[in-house]
Order: C-alpha cells, then sequence, then structure tokens
C-alpha cells in the first residue's frame, strides 16, 4: 500500500467510532488482497506475500476484538478463520488458492457493517484527536486537508 493510502487510513482511523473503524480494517484487507491478487498474477511473490501477511494482521486484530459473549461473534469468528485458512495456503503455496472467495466473504461483511455506521452514536474511539476537514484549499495538485482546531488538548493531558 502506498503513503498516500495508509495517510488516507490514519486520518479515517483518527476520525472513527467503533463501527466505521471496523468498516476501515475491512476495506484495508480487501485492498491488501487485491494487490496480492495483482502480485500473484505478474509472479511477483514476495510483494504477494507481504500483502496477504498485512491482511492477515488486519483480520487477526478484527478477531482479537470480538465479544465471544454474543452468538454473533461467534459466527464472525467461524468466517474470520475460514478467510484466514485462504490466507494462510495462499501465503505458503504461493499461488491464489481462493482469495476471490476470501474477498467476497469480507466485502459482505464491510457492506454489511457500512449499513449500520448511521446507527452507531458512540464517538471517536481516538481522544484527543484533530478534526480533519477537506476540501476547504485548494492546491495545484488537488485538495489539501486543512485542521481547524487550535490543537488545544493533543497527546497526554496533564
Amino acid at each position: 500500500m502506498d503513503k498516500n493510502r495508509q495517510r488516507d487510513y490514519a486520518r479515517r482511523v483518527s476520525q472513527a467510532n467503533r463501527t466505521e473503524l471496523v468498516v476501515v480494517t475491512y476495506e484495508i484487507i480487501l485492498e491488501e488482497l487485491a494487490l496480492a491478487q495483482k502480485a500473484l498474477a505478474s509472479g511477483e511473490k514476495e510483494e504477494a506475500r507481504n500483502s496477504l501477511k498485512s491482511a492477515q494482521k488486519f483480520l487477526a486484530a478484527l478477531m482479537s476484538a470480538l465479544d465471544h459473549k454474543y452468538t454473533i461473534a461467534r459466527n464472525l469468528m467461524s468466517l474470520y478463520e475460514y478467510v484466514q485458512r485462504i490466507l494462510v495456503a495462499s501465503d505458503v503455496g504461493g499461488e491464489d488458492r481462493g482469495i476471490a472467495s476470501a474477498v467476497r466473504v469480507i466485502d459482505g461483511l464491510r457492506v454489511g457493517f457500512e449499513g449500520i455506521v448511521d446507527s452507531d452514536d458512540s464517538g471517536s474511539v481516538m481522544e484527543n484527536s484533530q478534526d480533519v476537514y477537506a476540501g476547504l484549499t485548494y492546491g495545484r495538485l488537488g485538495h489539501n486537508e486543512m485542521n481547524l482546531s487550535d490543537g488545544s488538548n493533543r497527546g497526554f493531558l496533564a
């Protein structure tokens, strides 16, 4: 993933509530899987392996965040384990072993969570993060992000 995409995801995470954070995580996994498929198709096994490992890390984060006292968590865990098996098999085998199926599962979950984002009224998961307003100024190469907060209360509060 290139630096601009990483910066975009970091900005989105800093402003996200819990449900939006799950959606962003799904999007990152989907992007890494697309990169892995492209790399495998062109024979770039090391690049594919890096993308698959990255997707596995984000999937592991989703798995560890599940609250197993709810039935839906057990259902999600079985889907995550299915996707994990595909990613490990593709990584170890150095070839696409059902990544398209994993993409369908993750994309279906992403769509489902996007549908409930508006009902999540929890605040941003990151405290003391700056508000980001995009599109207020335009530069030579596109829009520039501009922070309109005064920057107080950032970092550690003493």
